[in-house]
C-alpha cells in the first residue's frame, strides 16, 4: 500500500475501533490486551532491535536496560502471585523492591532523553543524578505514582505517543489525510463524552468482569479519570456512566494502537526484519502466552506485562526522537 492508502485505512481503523469500543468496552479491551497485544510487543521488539533501538550507543546497552528493568518490575508481581505466604523476610525484601518499581520506569525515561538529546558525558551525569534524586523524593507522591507507574505504560504510550507518531508521519509526508486522522483520533474521546448511554445498555459476563477486576484493569480508567479531575478515584462501578465512558476510551486506544501498528507494515517495513528463526520464535512465544491466558488468565497477564513493559521501555528513544522531529525545522 502507498502512504495515502495507509492514511485512509487508518481513518477507517479509528472509526471501527471507536464503534467496537462503544459497543463492547470491556470485551474489546480484554481481547486487545490478551490477543493483539503480545503479537504487537514481540514484532515491535524485533523491529526495534533491527533499528538499534534508535540509539547512538550500542543497541545491546539499551536492550539490557529494558530487560533488567522489566524483570525487576514484573518479578515481584509473579512472586506474590505464586507465593503461599507473604509473611517471610524474602517477601518483605521483594515488597521493598516493588515499592521502587516506578523509579525504574522514570529512570528509563531519563536515560532515553540522555540517549537522544545529550552527547557530552557531563550532561549525562547531571541529568542522571537529578533524575535519581527526583525519583527518590517523588516515590510516594500520588501524582508521580499515577503518571509514571500507571499512565506512562498505558494511556501515554498507547494514545499520546501514537498520536505523536501519526503527527510526525503526517509532517514528513505532508499528508492532509494524515493530519485528518490525528484530528479524528482526538475527536473520538469527545464522542464518548457526549454520546448518550441508556440505563441497562450494557451487560458484561461474570467471567469478563472477574478478569477485569482481578487483574486490576479497572485501575487505568478510574485513576486516569481522577488524574483529569472527573473522579475521586476511590470507587469503580463497572456500569456507572463515567466509568463506561472511560472504559470505552481505554478500549478504543488499545485496539487502535495495535491495529495502527499492523496497518503500517508496508510503511515502516517492520515485517522485513523478520527472519525465519525470529518468526518461529515470535509465533511460538505468542502461542505460549495464549495458552497461559487460557490456563490461568492472571499468570498470562503477568507474562504479557513483562513483554509490554519491555517494549514500552525499548521504544522510549523512538518516542523522544519523534517529539524532537516534530519541532525540528525542515
Amino acid at each position: 500500500m502507498k502512504a495515502g492508502q495507509i492514511d485512509n485505512l487508518n481513518i477507517g481503523l479509528i472509526i471501527v475501533s471507536a464503534i467496537l469500543a462503544f459497543h463492547f468496552p470491556l470485551e474489546i479491551f480484554i481481547f486487545s490486551f490478551a490477543i493483539l497485544g503480545p503479537l504487537h510487543y514481540l514484532t515491535e521488539i524485533n523491529w526495534l532491535d533491527k533499528k538499534d533501538y534508535f540509539t547512538k550507543s550500542s543497541k545491546r546497552i539499551w536492550l539490557w536496560i529494558g530487560v533488567v528493568f522489566s524483570v525487576i518490575i514484573v518479578f515481584p508481581k509473579l512472586y506474590f502471585y505464586l507465593a503461599e505466604s507473604n509473611e517471610s523476610p524474602l517477601s518483605a525484601a521483594i515488597a521493598f523492591i516493588n515499592s521502587w518499581s516506578n523509579s525504574l520506569i522514570f529512570m528509563s525515561m531519563i536515560l532515553a532523553v540522555a540517549f537522544v538529546f545529550l552527547k557530552k558525558k557531563m550532561y549525562w551525569i547531571i541529568l542522571l543524578v537529578a533524575g535519581a534524586i527526583g525519583a527518590f523524593f517523588l516515590n510516594t507522591n500520588d501524582t508521580y505514582v499515577t503518571v509514571i507507574g500507571l499512565l506512562v505504560p498505558t494511556v501515554i504510550h498507547v494514545y499520546f505517543f501514537t498520536l505523536i507518531f501519526m503527527l510526525y508521519g503526517a509532517k514528513k509526508s505532508n499528508s492532509k489525510i494524515g493530519y485528518l486522522s490525528v484530528v479524528i483520533a482526538l475527536l473520538v474521546p469527545i464522542f464518548f463524552v457526549g454520546v448518550d448511554i441508556a440505563p441497562g445498555a450494557y451487560q458484561f459476563s461474570i467471567g469478563m468482569q472477574d478478569s477485569y477486576y482481578q487483574n486490576n484493569f479497572h485501575y487505568t480508567p478510574i485513576l486516569f479519570a481522577k488524574f483529569i479531575g472527573i473522579s475521586d478515584g476511590k470507587t469503580f462501578d463497572i456500569y456507572g456512566t463515567m466509568e463506561l465512558r472511560m472504559m470505552m476510551f481505554i478500549a478504543f486506544i488499545y485496539l487502535y494502537h495495535y491495529l495502527n501498528w499492523f496497518s503500517k507494515t508496508t510503511i515502516i517495513q517492520w515485517h522485513k526484519s523478520l527472519t525465519k528463526l525470529r518468526s518461529i520464535a515470535i509465533v511460538s512465544i505468542w502461542i505460549l502466552m495464549m495458552g497461559l491466558f487460557y490456563y490461568d488468565f492472571r499468570l498470562g497477564f503477568i507474562v504479557a506485562l513483562f513483554f509490554s513493559l519491555l517494549h514500552v521501555i525499548l521504544e522510549l528513544p523512538l518516542n523522544f526522537m519523534s517529539i524532537k522531529g516534530l519541532f525540528k525545522r525542515d
